[in-house]
């Protein structure tokens, strides 16, 4: 009877342990299976951010080639003007000294054809020669004179008025000195050769002779002045 409880304790026992080794069992099977989802979890969370890494460092290249590639084309946008400008300076400059060309050539052209009006005249006055009239010949010099003067005039090339002025060295060019009592001293009282103007610039200078006191006029102003002197001292 003893026996048979005793057999019946040590079962007891045995399925007692049994138990608790499977209890224990399940306990480190959920420990390791909480172990393992919390690996997994940190091992999805680090390939997450690894895969958000990866997609940012692709957008981040695909937006610094697109920058590169508005930067090349806006490159070449400005290259493309600046060739075309230098292109359009270069033939302004050709077409300018093409005109400044053109006209250092051709600018006379005007007055030429002005000039063979009157060297027509010339053969039309010396034609009168032949005939031996002088007075037409005369006639026909003075119109002749006319003319030129007149083209001069038109082209803006003007005489100088000098005689009965006061010298100027910007205009008159003095070749001799002249004692006379019918001018000033220092007035111009002789023109040797006329001077013109073109525009407001000197073309010629008038060649001129300027007026001096003469001696004969300085005696008789210091024989008066004598006088005067001793007419002051009889008094």
């Amino acid at each position: 009877m003893n026996e048979k409880i005793n057999d019946e304790v040590e079962n007891n026992n045995s399925i007692g342990q049994l138990e608790n080794e499977g209890e224990k069992l399940e306990q480190e099977n959920a420990q390791e299976n909480k172990i393992s989802n919390e690996k997994n979890s940190d091992d999805n969370k680090n390939s997450s951010e690894e895969e958000s890494t990866e997609n940012n460092e692709i957008a981040g290249d695909e937006d610094n080639l697109e920058t590169i590639d508005s930067l090349k084309k806006e490159l070449s946008e400005n290259k493309d003007k600046l060739l075309r400008s230098l292109a359009e300076s270069e033939n302004t400059r050709k077409q300018m000294e093409k005109i400044r060309i053109e006209t250092s050539k051709y600018g006379i052209q005007p007055l030429a054809r002005e000039i063979l009006n009157v060297v027509d005249n010339f053969n039309r006055a010396l034609n009168l020669k032949d005939d031996k009239d002088e007075k037409g010949l005369e006639e026909g010099l003075i119109l002749i004179q006319k003319e030129i003067f007149s083209i001069l005039e038109k082209f803006n090339i003007k005489k100088i008025k000098a005689l009965g002025e006061d010298f100027n060295a910007n205009f008159h060019q003095a070749m001799f000195e002249k004692e006379t009592n019918e001018f000033e001293d220092g007035k111009v009282c002789e023109i040797v050769q006329d001077g013109y103007t073109f525009h407001d610039r000197l073309l010629r200078p008038v060649l001129v002779g300027v007026a001096k006191k003469s001696n004969e006029n300085s005696n008789d102003q210091k024989i008066e002045n004598d006088e005067n002197t001793k007419s002051e001292e009889k008094n």
